[in-house]
């Protein structure tokens, strides 16, 4: 079920994007520390006191950050920032439409298919390599937390330990967006839509949790979106391990994922 030439070169083709995503994931992470050491413990209380701020962080986290400031909980802004999910789910997208979807767009997949390999292998190939980089993805942000405390402390130490748990929550909420990516990739025959689907759905998920405080309606509906599910300041405050919105969020990838094998080794794949 696993080809390594296969594993290879699909590893060999997203080893530059990879190593993109690695560098703007720390140095992200680095800089935002840098700046939160800008400020003082009671600076930042008075910085999140003001109305507009504290709003625009709380739709931002999802919940109320001002009530359980600490180094630690604000750490939780550069885990649940726009930016880090830009620099994962580009990855990801790029990765699990390349091989499927791209091969049928560009009309090469009856040739990639009549090779000695069984679609189950090029398909399970394939994922093996955006899993295994969604590891590195998910859990970058907590060595880059570490280092940008190393070279800017701030006010009080931040418990690096506690931070792993939003990180494998994180990996869930990969999972799940490349189980979609996966299931849509083996459907479509553009690679267009292939990208655009799974990207609405979490841009939609975003949106939704945006506004979700300021709407009630919107509130109901953030239960059904991704987003839902990866709550880390709740992790962070709690001190458990959210195991039931991981299992929810590995349960939707593995799903995706299982259904869109089957589609690909029972479609008609088109002819260039």
């Amino acid at each position: 079920m696993l080809n390594v030439a296969i594993l290879r070169k699909t590893a060999r083709d997203a080893a530059g994007l990879f190593v993109l995503a690695v560098i703007a994931i720390l140095v992200f992470e680095t800089m935002f520390v840098r700046a939160m050491g800008e400020f003082s413990g009671e600076m930042s209380q008075v910085w999140l006191q003001n109305r507009l701020v504290r709003r625009m962080v709380e739709m931002l986290v999802g919940y109320d950050l001002a009530s359980d400031l600490t180094p630690t909980t604000l750490m939780t802004i550069g885990l649940a920032h726009p930016l880090l999910y830009t620099f994962q789910w580009s990855f990801l997208l790029t990765v699990c439409t390349r091989v499927i979807a791209g091969e049928i767009d560009r009309g090469t997949a009856d040739l990639l298919f009549s090779l000695p390999v069984s679609r189950t292998c090029v398909y399970v190939s394939t994922s093996v390599v955006w899993l295994t980089a969604g590891l590195v993805l998910a859990f970058l942000p907590v060595p880059g937390i570490a280092l940008g405390q190393r070279l800017a402390p701030l006010w009080m130490p931040i418990d690096l330990a506690r931070l792993w748990m939003p990180a494998v929550n994180l990996y869930a909420l990969y999972v799940a967006i490349g189980g979609i990516t996966m299931l849509v990739s083996a459907v479509v025959v553009r690679r267009g839509v292939a990208v655009a689907i799974p990207l609405g759905i979490v841009l939609a998920s975003e949106f939704v949790v945006f506004l979700a405080h300021m709407s009630p309606v919107a509130w109901q509906l953030m239960r059904i979106t991704l987003l839902y599910y990866y709550k880390p300041l709740v992790v962070l405050r709690s001190g458990a391990w959210p195991v039931s919105d991981m299992l929810t969020l590995l349960g939707i990838g593995v799903a995706c994922w299982a259904a869109g094998l089957l589609w690909l080794r029972r479609r008609d794949i088109p002819a260039a």
